[in-house]
């Protein structure tokens, strides 16, 4: 059967296929839409621009008697504490949405249920979660798949492999942990150079470059060991270079190197994003 869960702000999940508790049905806005301008050359017609609108995924959930309307109530307060992530499981993986709850329409209970409708404002497309990370071994370029199983791949060190099928263009977050003096890298999409990048300064022990994407505005800061903002490292980035990395279509190895430090470790996390599930 298939499930969907709320995650909230706080981290606190919501569980919205329980049967005789709260369950979604009636689901709709699971599709795709997109915006596509054309150029009409002739008889012939030129795709110009192709982009994903914003889309609403809209749905009933049931809360049973007894006591629906106080668990009605602590639904509205879970989905307060937004943004939202909706986690999809059809059968053949689980995929991830962001969002908010931007409306919830309900009238009074009636026999052994309270009934609402709910519309889920989208901010993302479908994802997943995949990440990379290399301890500076030629064979330590574990991927991960959403549940963080993972599979060793012939990765060099200091560079990490991921593999997509998405059509996207996918945000990234990579991370480059210290010692690390004027670390740069390079990342290649099936065999191509797309995108290089430097920042000059010294990542001391227990301090990390993140480069992120996946966050908006994007961002090049320094982090300690457990994940927590240091300082900005944006204005010592290399002005000259992209910098900046989104996972493609097929084989992207992401590949970094500095002026000291042999083997450095290296993680990437990628969203690997879908129209449709």
């Amino acid at each position: 059967m298939r499930k969907f869960t709320l995650i909230n702000a706080n981290g606190t999940t919501y569980d919205i296929t329980v049967k005789g508790s709260a369950f979604f049905y009636n689901v709709d806005g699971l599709g795709y839409d997109r915006n596509m301008t054309f150029q009409q050359i002739s008889e012939q017609f030129a795709l110009l621009e192709d982009k994903g609108n914003q889309q609403t995924i809209t749905g009933t959930v049931r809360f049973w008697q007894p006591n629906a309307e106080q668990k009605y109530f602590e639904f509205y307060k879970f989905c307060k504490m937004s943004p939202l992530k909706m986690k999809y499981d059809p059968g053949h993986g689980v995929y991830n949405r962001n969002g908010y709850v931007r409306a919830i329409t309900r009238g009074d209970g009636t026999g052994d249920a309270l009934t609402v409708t709910i519309e889920f404002l989208c901010t993302s497309p479908w994802y997943r979660t995949f990440s990379a990370f290399n301890n500076g071994e030629i064979s330590g370029g574990k991927t991960y798949n959403y549940s963080y199983d993972y599979t060793y791949t012939e990765a060099t060190p200091g560079s990490v492999i991921i593999d997509s099928d998405s059509m996207m263009t996918n945000p990234c977050k990579l991370t480059i942990y210290g010692k690390a003096i004027n670390p740069s890298w390079s990342h290649y999409v099936n065999g191509k150079l797309v995108t290089t990048g430097k920042i000059n300064t010294t990542i001391n022990e227990n301090r990390r470059v993140v480069i992120d994407t996946t966050s908006t505005p994007w961002r090049i800061i320094q982090t300690d060991n457990l994940g927590n903002f240091v300082s900005d490292l944006y204005q010592l980035s290399d002005f000259s270079t992209d910098r900046f990395i989104q996972i493609r279509n097929g084989r992207n190895v992401i590949s970094v190197t500095d002026d000291g430090v042999e083997d450095l470790n290296v993680g990437v996390e990628a969203l690997i994003g879908y129209d449709t599930v």
